[in-house]
């Protein structure tokens, strides 16, 4: 990892049109021209990373003092030939910094600096893909934007700052190999943002996998391959083969045991088959996997689902095996689900393409998710609310298809009208970015505690993002990001029949005060506002009783019939 001094970062962000303090840099045993005073003094060196926590920077208030500080500071840092001169800055701290996500590549962390960072906790992070209206937006979640906006005698400059924002995306857009970037503190003021401070350091960017959209039809097969297929109850094999019983395309058994499973004609292999092979599901154990894998390639099929467990969730001998499935997928051209998936399911063509023992209602939502377990226990609580799903997919592993490239699958889908998704780990969360302003997004992430990751990570061979940066980042891009199985569900419900909602004006109509009361306090915690109802006071006053509310929320009084309501309404 190489490390910017303070001088060449400032030189980096003035070729961004970045402002910087008025500096000056000069030698050990160099007297320097300066004349803005006070004025801060500071170490320049690629070995004294911390220079405050090194005593390596002073205040200074006039020319006597400057020399006396520089001649302290060459006697007590023998190793350090440079030092760098700054104008002291006033304003609003703000504090800004940068971490190159494993998902999302570049995030900037922005909100109130000075100790009110860690008070408060005021920071928001930022994609570097971000528009000026994005930016705008985050800025408006933190409480810096209270004093940018004028507080008790703090004001700053908001579309400077914005500016300021911008010109910083573009130049990490551009140099993709900053790791970690600090500008703290930036001072804010009317007619100026401008950083105090600059540390940098440079890492070499590693190598994600390719982005490769999937085949709008590739979960829709016409014909499926059970390769592990069997007539013993309690295997994968058997439930997977009679949860295909109601799928109104070819079925194909494949296991060298049997002749014939559950009345179909049992195939030694997968190339014995004379007829097209959409889809292939694979049973068996991991072992075995990647040869069968082969045979599916040679086969021409499209889409490879294994279930098998075994793989890079186990450790070293099973991220070999997941890594050889993945390079024959190249080699042949296909796609493969999982491995350790539970499979797809689509309701409405009657494909129950999994071992999951029910198949759910037919619905609007495609749920997409990294656990197994959670789709069963989404599946159980789904009959319980009436809710249907459009599609239903098991990332598994990933070996292959990532949760991006079904997410983007899912915003081509004509009967998909919401998407959710469960993830613990992401690796190309910048083209998930790309996709989210497609169609209403609802996402349950894992991974907000340290223990979270473990399990997670444990879980899955993936690695977990950083909770926060995640929240942040995707509802910076319209997404949102829900605590529990139950508020997906409710989002997932009115984004179904409304879509996305542009406006923030409620309108509350209740028959009792103390209900209204409350969701008026929810309306004013989450930033909305109660619509003004002064236009229909007239006609709501023709048929209320006399000690209607008369006023937002709406209250029609405890006895209200239901007829009170349909004319209300």
């Amino acid at each position: 990892m190489k490390y910017l001094t303070e001088p060449e970062v400032y030189e980096l962000l003035k070729s961004y049109e970045i402002s910087t303090p008025r500096y000056l840099t000069f030698k050990r045993g160099e007297i320097p021209e300066w004349k803005i005073f006070p004025c801060v003094l500071k170490l320049v060196s690629s070995k004294i990373i911390h220079k405050s926590e090194a005593k390596g920077v002073a205040f200074v208030k006039d020319k006597n003092e400057l020399l006396e500080k520089l001649k302290e500071f060459e006697g007590r840092f023998p190793d350090v030939d440079e030092f760098i001169l700054e104008e002291k800055l006033r304003g609003i701290e703000a504090f800004i910094g940068v971490k190159r996500d494993p998902s999302f590549s570049h995030v900037i962390a922005l909100g109130t600096g000075g100790v009110f960072v860690e008070l408060f906790k005021d920071v928001t992070f930022i994609p570097v893909s971000s528009s000026r209206e994005e930016i705008g937006k985050s800025i408006k979640r933190t409480k810096l934007y209270k004093l940018i906006s004028g507080f008790r005698g703090y004001r700053g400059n908001l579309p400077k700052f914005i500016s300021f924002i911008e010109n910083l995306c573009k130049l990490l857009r551009d140099n993709r190999e900053i790791y970690e970037m600090d500008l703290n503190p930036t001072f804010i003021c009317e007619d100026s943002v401008i950083p105090a401070d600059g540390r940098l350091f440079l890492k070499e960017v590693l190598h994600k996998r390719e982005f490769k959209p999937l085949d709008k039809d590739i979960f829709r097969p016409k014909s499926i391959a059970v390769i592990g297929a069997t007539p013993k109850h309690g295997k994968v094999g058997y439930a997977v083969m009679r949860n295909l019983e109601t799928f109104e395309g070819e079925v194909f058994p494949v296991n060298p045991k049997y002749d014939t499973v559950l009345g179909r004609k049992c195939f030694k292999s997968v190339l014995e088959i004379r007829d097209r092979v959409d889809c292939a599901i694979i049973s068996i154990p991991a072992a075995y996997v990647p040869e069968v894998v082969k045979q599916c390639g040679k086969k021409g099929i499209k889409l490879v689902v294994v279930i098998s467990a075994g793989f890079s969730e186990t450790g070293e001998e099973g991220r070999k095996l997941q890594e050889a499935i993945s390079s024959i997928a190249n080699e042949y051209g296909f796609r493969v689900l999982g491995p350790n998936t539970l499979g797809f399911i689509v309701p409405y063509l009657n494909l129950n393409a999994s071992f999951s023992s029910f198949l759910p209602l037919e619905g609007y939502i495609s749920f997409l998710s990294q656990s197994g377990a959670l789709i069963s226990a989404v599946i159980d609580a789904s009959v319980e609310e009436n809710i249907g799903f459009s599609e239903i997919i098991s990332l598994g592993n990933q070996a292959d298809i990532e949760i991006s490239e079904a997410f983007e699958l899912a915003t081509r889908d004509d009967k998909t009208k919401v998407i959710l998704s469960y993830i613990e780990g992401i690796e190309l969360g910048e083209k998930l970015l790309d996709f989210l302003e497609r169609k209403p997004a609802v996402f349950l992430k894992v991974g907000r505690g340290t223990g979270g990751k473990r399990a997670a990570t444990s879980h899955t061979g993936s690695l977990a993002g950083d909770y926060n940066v995640f929240k942040d980042v995707v509802e910076s891009k319209g997404g949102i990001v829900v605590d529990s199985i139950d508020e997906a569900f409710d989002c997932c419900q009115f984004l179904s029949a409304y879509g996305k909602v542009s406006g923030r004006r409620i309108l509350i109509v209740t028959n009792a005060g103390g209900p209204g009361a409350l969701a008026s306090d929810y309306v004013n915690l989450f930033g909305l506002e109660l619509s003004s109802i002064d236009p229909i006071m007239g006609k709501l006053n023709e048929f209320l009783p006399a000690n209607w509310s008369k006023i937002n929320p709406v209250d029609l009084i405890g006895d209200a019939t239901s007829e009170r309501y349909r004319r209300a309404f």
